[in-house]
């Protein structure tokens, strides 16, 4: 389980993210946004990574808080963040709002298979993963061997 602070203060909880594209490595904070269904980054960052419209792989229609717009489609080579690594990421590429403090976000689609917690007691946030019985449908820990309600023994499923 990874586990990372985060400022309360923030209008959002904005986390570091690294970035790999042609095996350049960046570093950008980006938002937690459990409301888009697919990861953003914004087209300076995309731009410093050294890509071009060009190399988007397609254009895509997306809708804002501002309405319908058109965005560029990306493949990502490698990007991690909360101890989460997605590689071969498809993402997408528009300009963030001014003052947001971000440089993209961090969708649905990064965040699959994992168990998402937000602590805003602690300021924390945490991403883990579990593995489920087929057998008795018991959600167990992600280092279990086997299942703590059945003893059957738990398959590796990522």
């Amino acid at each position: 389980m990874t586990k990372e602070k985060f400022d309360l203060r923030q209008k959002a909880i904005i986390v570091s993210a690294d970035v790999e594209v042609d095996g350049m490595v960046k570093d950008f904070p980006f938002i937690v946004d459990t409301g888009s269904p697919e990861t953003l980054i914004c087209e300076k960052a995309i731009r410093a990574m050294g890509c071009t419209h060009v190399d988007s792989i397609e254009d895509v229609p997306i809708q804002t808080v501002g309405g319908g717009a058109m965005a560029y489609r990306y493949i990502i080579e490698r990007m991690s963040a909360l101890g989460v690594t997605k590689r071969n990421l498809k993402i997408i590429s528009h300009p963030m709002p001014s003052g947001s403090g971000a440089y993209g976000l961090l969708g649905l689609d990064f965040f699959e298979g994992a168990v998402l917690a937000i602590n805003f007691n602690t300021a924390e946030i945490s991403v883990y993963y579990t593995k489920m019985c087929h057998h008795c449908r018991t959600i167990n820990p992600e280092y279990a061997k086997f299942c703590m309600e059945c003893a059957t023994k738990l398959v590796v499923s990522r």
